[in-house]
């Protein structure tokens, strides 16, 4: 059942929400700072807000603030729970950004804005990306800084699987109620020193906090973050996503 609900969850962020607009500020001057900061050392002439992409709306706001030359209007992400499809902004470049659309209003209503580490040739994180969050969260983040940002441990689900390293729940932290998704993983050579019990307990489907001290020791890293609109499930909705995460677990 926990694998269902999960999985609910993570359908529902790429398949409907609500019409509201969602509009993310701080007010921060230290995050802003270092913000501006990071993208400056990793060699990144400007830095680029995600929440910017989201308050486009939809295709015709994206055309007119990016360029339609820099957008593919039909793509396809590949996940655990199926293909879904996508527009992709700066495609495979250090800039690129999938964008999801609110079920029923594609082109016509921005929903999720995701963005995904790329890996060199070494299968290590590239930390060149221009976007930010202005909440503070970046890719290349180490666990420890966004408990910092969030002022607390949260949960997250354990590490190396198709929905590894999700947080769960930010436990009422300052991340909390801000439409905002992040997921960590080990980039670290030889487990990050961790001994094969440590790294088992952490792994897998399964829940815990990130005061968990094999996750404070390995301190995994964000590879992808992402900012959405507030969304509702209706019964129907409810009831239609039950039945195709059944039947896509069935095919298992």
């Amino acid at each position: 059942m926990k694998n269902i609900l999960y999985s609910i969850a993570f359908l529902s962020l790429v398949t409907s929400c609500t019409q509201t607009k969602t509009t993310i500020e701080t007010t921060d001057t230290d995050v802003v700072t270092k913000i501006n900061t990071v993208a400056t050392d990793s060699s990144t002439s400007k830095v680029m807000y995600v929440e910017e992409v989201l308050e486009c709306v939809d295709l015709q706001g994206l055309e007119k603030k990016y360029g339609a030359k820099n957008i593919v209007k039909i793509d396809s992400i590949e996940s655990g729970e199926g293909s879904f499809e996508t527009t992709k902004l700066y495609g495979n470049t250090n800039k690129e950004v999938d964008i999801y659309w609110q079920d029923g209003h594609k082109f016509k209503q921005i929903q999720d804005v995701v963005i995904k580490g790329r890996l060199d040739e070494n299968a290590k994180l590239k930390k060149n990306s221009p976007w930010v969050s202005k909440l503070g969260l970046r890719l290349g983040m180490k666990m420890s800084e966004v408990i910092a940002l969030n002022g607390k441990t949260f949960t997250i689900t354990g590490i190396g699987w198709d929905l590894g390293g999700n947080v769960v729940s930010w436990e009422g932290g300052k991340l909390a109620n801000k439409n905002a998704n992040v997921r960590f993983n080990d980039y670290s050579d030889n487990m990050g020193g961790l001994k094969e019990s440590e790294y088992s307990s952490i792994s897998g489907d399964r829940e815990f906090d990130t005061k968990h001290p094999a996750i404070q020791k390995l301190n995994p890293t964000v590879d992808e973050f992402s900012i959405y609109k507030t969304f509702e499930i209706t019964p129907e909705l409810g009831q239609k996503m039950t039945k195709e995460v059944e039947k896509k677990q069935n095919k298992r």
